[in-house]
């Protein structure tokens, strides 16, 4: 049986490898912000050496439309091409391959079955920044194997928050009994208050930072009551038009089980902040 070895809440700022590659000495203070926070996820994710990485995001309109809008699909490939050319054009991000296990996606979606999820799935994925970034923060190697579990955090109807944070907990139910792999980490793709293509759009300064604050209160004593009360379509978009990707923090909270947050914190900078969350195993003796 397999065991939930580390978990991770990180932004998916798209702009990360355009403000982290650039020589130390011109870097900028979010940039070094964002090296600092890589180091740290990295830092984690070599101390679990998990076998496999699950990356739980969501898909900006790149593959799913109107016309077919899964809520809650798996990737169920040995591969991944990832990053699309307006991505490229638009924020620098460089065209990626991950590896995939097919074996580990079927388990998850088959034991999806056992606990009332019916997940779809799907034999042609790309992935976007939300899946490329968290990766390129926490592994650049890219050596670990991926399953992309990709959920509808922007298109309405979107599922209710109750639905994310059940996602959480079948996530671990199935995790726990795979024989696929020993060891997996969890990295929930998100953010906190956001606003994109709006007035606060690229302002100097957090859309609501009293509810970053708060949210992060709420996650880290697994509030479940106060977070599906407040994370409706309704009041998310008082936070921000794009605030509705928090809901993946919901399920990276749900998935915690015995892990311990060693940090969980809303990362200031001159933006939007972003979401810190490291779990990991408790050190025995």
């Amino acid at each position: 049986m397999a065991e939930l070895v580390s978990l991770i809440g990180s932004t998916h700022h798209p702009w990360y490898y355009a403000k982290t590659s650039r020589p130390e000495s011109e870097l900028s203070e979010d940039g070094r912000d964002l090296r600092e926070w890589s180091a740290k996820v990295q830092a984690s994710i070599q101390k679990a050496q998990p076998d496999a990485i699950i990356i739980l995001a969501s898909d900006h309109f790149h593959q799913f439309f109107h016309n077919n809008m899964p809520q809650f699909i798996i990737g169920r490939m040995q591969s991944y091409q990832g990053t699309f050319s307006n991505e490229v054009r638009e924020f620098n991000l460089p065209r990626v391959e991950l590896g995939g296990n097919r074996a580990l996606s079927t388990d998850l979606i088959e034991g999806g079955f056992e606990h009332g999820f019916d997940f779809a799935f799907s034999d042609e994925m790309r992935l976007d920044h939300a899946c490329v970034v968290p990766s390129l923060i926490a592994q650049p190697s890219l050596d670990i194997p991926v399953v992309p579990v990709l959920t509808n955090c922007g298109a309405p109807p979107i599922p209710p928050s109750r639905r994310f944070v059940q996602l959480g907990e079948v996530l671990r139910k199935t995790i726990e009994s795979t024989n696929t792999v020993q060891r997996v980490a969890v990295i929930a793709s998100g953010n906190l208050s956001l606003e994109v293509g709006g007035p606060e759009q690229m302002m100097p300064y957090p859309v609501d930072p009293e509810f970053d604050e708060d949210a992060v209160k709420w996650i880290r004593a697994r509030d479940f009551e106060r977070l599906t009360h407040e994370a409706t379509f309704e009041r998310m978009m008082t936070h921000g038009n794009t605030t509705f990707q928090f809901l993946n923090l919901l399920s990276m909270a749900a998935l915690q089980g015995d892990l311990t947050c060693v940090l969980g914190e809303a990362s200031k900078r001159r933006g939007s902040s972003k979401p810190c969350f490291i779990y990991e195993q408790e050190v025995q003796g």
